[in-house]
């Protein structure tokens, strides 16, 4: 009986220390909400924040977002195996945000995905797996594996591939040929219209 409460503590004290919220520290290690708090006061010198936790619409909202989750699911999925789509396997989950967050690190320099999944975030988008919310799919284009919501409306659910689609836009607008410019006409020269080419 002590050996489970201190393993269940000793739980509960690696997921404070990497953030995660107490509410749901005492979902997963069963300890008192009054226990939960004193502990993250002893470790963060400060009462844990309230607030509510992000939905995977927000988490998964834009290609950018969607694939950053995707980064973190693969690398859980990893750990977890298919077992990870039935329940939550905690130790993957750390292990898994663990690395990805090094991952987030190499890329931090081109903010190509924004900012880093927090261990809260990436809890809801696990627990969303385990209830068909969030989806495993490989895309037909590029085969890269992604997540996407069970109900997304985008048009291009391959985050990759709409990422791809959006730098081409909008390196195609910053690289106009010269040719292609609209200047102003010359004084005393009156146009009706100018007509410019697509980039």
């Amino acid at each position: 009986m002590r050996l489970r409460h201190h393993a269940r503590t000793q739980l509960a004290i690696a997921l404070i220390r990497r953030g995660m919220r107490t509410s749901l520290v005492a979902r997963i290690s069963g300890l008192r909400p009054a226990v939960l708090r004193e502990l993250h006061h002893e470790i963060h010198g400060c009462k844990p924040l309230p607030g509510q936790l992000p939905s995977t619409a927000t988490l998964l909202g834009t290609a950018r977002r969607q694939a950053n989750a995707s980064l973190f699911t693969g690398l859980y999925r990893a750990f977890g195996g298919a077992a990870v789509q039935r329940s939550i396997d905690i130790e993957a989950l750390l292990t898994g945000h663990r690395l990805y967050l090094e991952q987030m690190t190499r890329l931090a320099a081109s903010d190509t995905l924004g900012s880093p999944l927090d261990i809260n975030h990436s809890w809801v988008i696990a627990r969303d797996l385990t209830t068909g919310l969030v989806l495993f799919r490989s895309c037909e284009r590029c085969a890269i594996p992604y997540v996407a919501r069970a109900f997304s409306h985008r048009a291009v659910d391959c985050p990759i591939c709409a990422l791809k689609v959006s730098r081409q836009s909008r390196d195609g607008a910053d690289h106009l040929p010269p040719d292609e410019a609209v200047h102003s006409p010359p004084a005393g020269e009156h146009r009706d219209h100018i007509t410019t080419t697509d980039p």
